[in-house]
Parts: structure tokens; sequence; C-alpha cells
């Protein structure tokens, strides 16, 4: 006794394609955990497999008729959308803090030689070879 998966294609075809997509999706995810070494090459070939056949059955499709790609949005949108703006308070740089510069020191290179060879960048000894 086997069932057959196929059902009609006119009621159930688009969500047989939307549960591909899903899965397509998810073996992305798959694919990406691999890379940053939470999963086993094992787990990413099989979900590659998944990702090349959508690929390979994808291209027989009449270009004017594919859907677009799982996960992306679709191409009226994008041109919609504009760039969010960061603005600077919310992303800014720490910066360290000044540093008091030694009497007769140059304040603006934070960096001197003494005559015994021994420089001083940022109030931090650093021993120089002379050749």
């Amino acid at each position: 006794m086997s069932t057959s998966r196929k059902k009609a294609a006119s009621s159930n075809g688009v969500d047989l394609q939307e549960l591909r997509e899903q899965e397509v999706l998810r073996a992305n995810r798959e694919l990406a955990a691999y890379f940053k070494g939470r999963r086993t090459e094992r787990e990413a070939r099989a979900a590659l497999k998944i990702v090349k056949a959508f690929i390979r059955d994808r291209e027989r499709i009449d270009p004017a008729k594919r859907r677009p790609l799982p996960g992306a949005a679709p191409a009226q949108s994008r041109k919609n959308t504009a760039r969010r703006k960061v603005s600077a308070t919310s992303k800014r740089r720490r910066r360290m803090p000044p540093i008091d510069a030694p009497a007769g020191a140059a304040p603006a290179s934070r960096s001197s030689t003494h005559e015994d060879g021994v420089g001083e960048h940022r109030g931090v000894a650093v021993a120089l070879t002379h050749d």
C-alpha cells in the first residue's frame, strides 16, 4: 500500500512550490551554518543537493514565468524601498581619551624619541634599534 504524493496540480501546485521554497531556505541556512562551523560536511552536502536541484528545475522554466527566488523580495517592492540612513548618534566609534603629553613634547604626533634611542608613543616606552 503506497500513497501517492502527487496531487492535483491546480489546487496544490502553489502549495508544493511554497513547500519547496521553504525547504530551499532551510538548506541555505544549513549551508551558512556549515561555513560558520556549526554543521558537518555531510549535512552541507545534503543541503547543497537540495539547492542544486531547485536551481536545475528553475532553469527549465521560462524566465518570464519564474517566481522570485526564495527569500528575495519581489522586484517591484525593491525599487520602491529606500535605504535607511543610520544616524550619527546610533553608530559612533569609541575614541581613546586624549593623553596629556609631557611638557615640551609635540602633542599632535603623540610620539617622540629621546637621545638615548628610547622612543615614546602614547606614554609607552619603546626601544628603537639603531643601524
